[in-house]
């Protein structure tokens, strides 16, 4: 219910990380992580802020109430590639409201991790929320799921849409195509067509903070387009076969 809070991916190479003093407002970003290649070490921090002061709309009173962040802790991160660990600014990851925090996830790919890695960061809120002049505590969890780490073969790349549409892996591609769209959860019908718009694969899939993948192993070279038909609209982006 409360979820009011920020995290911030950046680029760290030092062996601590140090929370930002300038991250003091609601929201997420970059859109994407850096990229991670096989064979070379890898550092991201995690920046995370929230505040102390906020409103909560309560569905079983109809209204908004106010309430104050007590305190905010990372409980786990969900989905890094086989080897990689996080470690935060203190031993439990936690901060109080109106301060912010670190935690930085390391490793170094092995052959075979290239990939889509769909990321989970499960945190916890505690708060107090006032009716009136009645005080009322709560413990909530929540996470955040927007965000994935593309790890590159040692000699490719892969492409990252800028603006969290959908992922494609590799492109180019010989034989598989993963696919992830951050965010979505349910059904989805995907399909790959060529450039004059003829249809020349389509599968359904249910993906649930997972990827997906599809067979173009008899698809000619050329360029391609993939389609995934949601409920929340359609999504697509070319890709080259090899």
């Amino acid at each position: 219910m409360i979820a009011i809070y920020a995290l911030s991916f950046t680029q760290n190479v030092n062996a601590q990380c140090t929370p930002d003093p300038s991250i003091n407002s609601s929201g997420t970003f970059p859109a994407v992580l850096d990229q991670a290649k096989v064979g070379e070490p890898y550092a991201q921090v995690i920046q995370y802020f929230i505040t102390k002061d906020t409103t909560v709309f309560v569905p079983q009173l109809g209204q908004t109430v106010n309430a104050k962040i007590d305190t905010l802790w990372i409980d786990n991160v969900v989905g890094m590639p086989d080897g990689f660990t996080y470690s935060c600014h203190n031993s439990k990851c936690k901060i109080v409201g109106g301060t912010g925090g670190c935690a930085k996830m390391v490793g170094t790919p092995k052959p075979g991790q290239a990939g889509i890695y769909p990321l989970i960061v499960l945190i916890t809120i505690r708060a107090t929320a006032y009716l009136g002049p009645l005080p009322i505590g709560q413990t909530v969890s929540d996470s955040n799921a927007r965000y994935s780490i593309i790890v590159n073969p040692a000699n490719g790349t892969a492409e990252v849409s800028s603006d969290m549409s959908l992922l494609l892996y590799p492109n180019p591609a010989k034989a598989q195509l993963q696919f992830y769209l951050p965010d979505f959860r349910g059904q989805a019908s995907v399909g790959i067509y060529d450039m004059k718009g003829t249809k020349l694969i389509e599968d359904q899939f249910t993906l649930n903070r997972t990827t997906g993948e599809l067979n173009i192993v008899e698809l000619p070279q050329g360029v391609y387009r993939v389609v995934m038909q949601t409920e929340k609209g359609l999504f697509s982006k070319t890709f080259i076969k090899e």
